[in-house]
């Protein structure tokens, strides 16, 4: 066997190696860069559906809203801020869930606005407690909408709990309209003393 057989027959050989080794290669790669492309999914959490709240739906608060005194209407009919925070009350009283979701924020607004402009007489710890409750309702509510899926269910749970809340600032609201004022107390007590004497 001559040089150039022997280099002929090692030529081939190599040729052979090299076209082996290339497909081996090549599927390496692919092995690769699959099993690092489902490594990369393992890693993720499964995409979870994301369930949109239904505006159509029929769902809504259950509790019914107390009203306002005669009196204390009387009181609070020219006091705009509560009117607008009373009227998105009733709203969200009315609605479902997609709805409540909606109007939290502008319920907490009017609340704040409420709250900010409040008379002097209104201005006392128990009707500031009803507030401060309501507005700690409304900012969990704000809370549980704000989710990426937000539980229909939650939402008028927490919806529940804000009418709750106002109808204690209503029931407080009726106490202090039915209060006597210090200033009518203060003479009926004079007029009690003068009679006794």
């Amino acid at each position: 066997m001559s040089f150039s057989n022997k280099y002929l027959i090692f030529e081939s050989l190599f040729i052979k190696a090299m076209i082996y080794l290339s497909r081996l290669l090549f599927i390496g790669i692919l092995l690769i860069s699959f099993g690092c492309k489902k490594e990369n999914n393992t890693g993720l959490p499964e995409e979870t559906q994301i369930q949109q709240l239904d505006s159509l739906s029929e769902e809504k608060t259950l509790l019914e809203l107390l009203k306002l005194s005669a009196e204390a209407e009387k009181d609070l009919e020219s006091f705009e801020d509560f009117q607008n925070f009373r009227n998105i009350i009733v709203s969200m009283h009315n609605a479902n869930p997609f709805y409540v979701k909606k109007y939290a924020d502008s319920a907490d607004v009017l609340l704040q606005t409420f709250e900010e402009n409040l008379s002097e007489d209104l201005n006392v710890n128990t009707i500031n407690s009803r507030i401060t409750v309501l507005s700690t309702e409304l900012g969990l509510l704000k809370e549980i909408s704000a989710k990426k899926t937000p539980d229909a269910k939650a939402i008028m749970d927490y919806n529940t709990k804000l009418m709750t809340a106002y109808n204690s600032l209503i029931i407080q609201l009726n106490e202090l309209s039915l209060a006597i004022p210090e200033n009518i107390e203060k003479e009926l007590l004079k007029e009690l003393e003068n009679t006794e004497e």
